[in-house]
């Protein structure tokens, strides 16, 4: 979108502001077109904007322009000011001050409303999964080819507020055996001995998530937008099979974010990682020097980063489970594959049994100022009932019948 052709590209006033954003890094257009003096002189304006911590911002093409823009770079309340002044006489006439609080904008306020839920079809291919010599990780080679079908892939993370209506309509109960297996993959559904896996009760799910300290609230709050955290990759399966889904394969998912056979290093293509694309190194919010939760937006909140078929977030924000289980790569072709093993002992915690099988997650996060952390290939593992502040998850399904693909980004 370009900048304001006419006064009539300006749809806000002093008293109609907009509910949402700016986000920062966006360009502000302002104008004091209906500026006058009241007895007929011809006057002359002062712009200024201060940020949340008091500096003034540069602004375009001058400060004494009619019509100027600015673009914020740290996320908070910004004060305009329009001054305006006689120009003969130098009396000023008037001034007006309004504060714009510069943050993303969310797919709803609360994180459940349309478009959060939004699944977006991947057309099904083949690439070349993994890493070539001289680029990424030992655990990234050999590199192999691998083949998916065709399937539907949340277009956001899963957000705090559609977890929290899994746990108000589920009441955080384990799926049926069997739920949320890949429809081509044996043995890929949830099992029964799990169920301990999960918190007993929904007191015990909340003093879980709350424990961690990630982006769960006690109560709705703020973060209803934001990227739930904190949850286990048992938490995650269950939750997808909620939803009508699965998590995707390891597979499935660096195939989307590589852009299937375009075979890009990172989702939006092969440029480096910038806060213009991905949530990482605790950059987002503007302030360097610092960590804060401003630096994990809501869900989605950098769109330049959009991955092939439109996902959002695929790199940063937060990790994202996957189905399977952690092994080392082989040149063996990989045809809608799964690593499913099962390390289940039922002699843990005292007899209820447990799964501490190394799980693989996906896509950088946040905090980790490593960039290459951001890229498809790169690959994690750990505990998957252990649950941390920088772990999150979205889901896949099979497509329904009849539904085809948006027109792919080029």
């Amino acid at each position: 979108m370009g900048p304001p052709r006419g006064v009539d590209d300006y749809p806000y006033s002093t008293t109609n502001l907009p509910s949402d954003g700016p986000p920062p890094r966006a360009a502000v257009f302002l104008t004091s077109t209906g500026s006058a003096d009241p007895e007929g002189d011809v006057v002359s304006v002062f712009w200024n904007v201060r940020d949340p911590g008091g500096s003034y911002l540069p602004i375009s093409p001058a400060a004494d322009a009619a019509q100027v823009s600015f673009s914020p770079t740290v996320t908070g309340p910004h004060i305009v000011t329009l001054e305006v002044t006689e120009s003969s006489g130098l009396r000023q006439t008037g001034q007006v001050s309004v504060t714009l609080d510069v943050r993303p904008i969310p797919c709803a306020d609360d994180g459940v409303s349309a478009p959060c839920a939004e699944s977006l079809l991947v057309e099904g291919g083949t690439f070349t999964a993994g890493s070539p010599d001289g680029m990424g990780f030992d655990n990234e080679r050999p590199t192999h080819p691998a083949t998916v079908a065709s399937f539907m892939l949340d277009k956001y993370e899963v957000t705090v507020g559609r977890f929290r209506k899994f746990l108000a309509d589920s009441g955080g109960a384990a799926p049926a055996p069997g739920a949320g297996a890949h429809p081509l993959i044996p043995d890929s559904g949830w099992q029964s001995k799990w169920n301990t896996s999960l918190p007993a009760s929904l007191d015990a799910f909340d003093i879980a998530l709350s424990e961690c300290g990630g982006t769960w609230t006690n109560d709705v709050g703020p973060s209803e937008a934001r990227p739930i955290t904190c949850v286990t990759w048992f938490d995650a399966f269950a939750f997808c099979v909620w939803d009508g889904k699965r998590l995707p394969t390891e597979a499935e998912w660096e195939y989307a974010a590589a852009g299937g056979d375009r075979q890009w290093i990172y989702p939006w293509g092969d440029d480096a990682p910038s806060v213009d694309l991905a949530v990482f190194g605790c950059l987002f919010d503007g302030r360097p020097n610092s960590c804060a939760d401003a630096d994990l937006p809501v869900a989605g909140s950098t769109v330049g980063g959009a991955g092939r078929w439109g996902q959002l977030d695929l790199a940063g924000s937060v990790w994202e489970w996957t189905l399977d289980a952690y092994g080392l790569y082989t040149v063996e072709p990989c045809i809608d594959c799964a690593n499913i093993v099962d390390t289940f002992d039922p002699n843990a915690d005292g007899g209820t049994g447990s799964d501490n099988t190394p799980r693989i997650f996906r896509g950088g996060d946040y905090k980790f100022d490593d960039p290459t952390s951001l890229r498809a290939a790169s690959r994690y593992a750990f505990d998957g009932s252990y649950p941390d502040q920088t772990r999150g998850f979205r889901c896949a399904s099979s497509p329904p019948v009849g539904v085809t693909a948006a027109t792919p980004l080029p």
